[in-house]
């Protein structure tokens, strides 16, 4: 049986990048949705960042403008919160407390895959003050829905039924500025078709390579 899959890290830094990449292969040439939404825990304080870049596709994009346009159906599915920018460009959502969820959402044709970074910044990297409510200071997360924005895609959760088996998958930073990769369930709890790697090396990777290195170095000079 599939489950939840979780990834930690412990490494503290000032910035990281992730990148997410979803293989829609399933349902290429239909329509439908990617939503992103960047909320903060309940005692969660300061200003946390999240940018989406280098979106890419092989499927296409809907030109409507997500801040203005309702979709088929009548359905509201309008960018809400503290967001700007568009696929096209980075998307920036700043949790800060003025909003309670901060959410973009994009029509779209599926191809074969999909793929962007997401860079998380600011106090919760640095020095987070969530002490309490849920398990995480922010949350960045990722899933996607039918054409009439009446259901959710590519998981396990078609309808919603569960607190978060809806979300594809996500990224977490804990009150201790660590960070928690999740990855829900495919369909009929089967393998996810998403996959979330860090973009670079963290600063706990860095300080293993440059000691390596100095290490090398030494062992050089003493043979000489």
């Amino acid at each position: 049986m599939a489950a939840l899959a979780l990834f930690s890290s412990t490494a503290f830094a000032s910035t990281i990048t992730y990148t997410f990449t979803m293989n829609t292969s399933s349902l290429s040439g239909t329509d439908g949705f990617i939503d992103m939404q960047f909320s903060e825990g309940s005692s969660a304080s300061g200003t946390t960042l999240a940018v989406v870049s280098d979106f890419q596709t092989d499927g296409t994009l809907v030109v409507e403008d997500p801040y203005t346009t309702l979709f088929p159906g009548g359905v509201s599915l309008l960018a809400t919160g503290n967001v700007s920018g568009t696929l096209a460009q980075p998307v920036t959502f700043t949790a800060d407390g003025s909003a309670p969820i901060n959410e973009y959402t994009q029509e779209l044709t599926f191809g074969n895959q999909l793929s962007f970074l997401v860079t998380l910044s600011g106090q919760g990297l640095t020095s987070p003050t969530c002490l309490a409510g849920p398990p995480y200071c922010y949350q960045f997360v990722l899933d996607f829905l039918n054409s009439t924005g009446t259901g959710f895609l590519f998981t396990n959760d078609p309808t919603g039924s569960t607190p978060t088996g809806w979300i594809a998958g996500g990224v977490n930073v804990n009150n201790n500025a660590s960070t928690t990769l999740f990855i829900n369930p495919g369909p009929s709890n089967g393998p996810s078709d998403l996959t979330i790697t860090s973009s670079v090396p963290e600063p706990a990777t860095w300080w293993m390579l440059a000691g390596g290195l100095l290490g090398m170095i030494g062992l050089r000079r003493r043979r000489r």
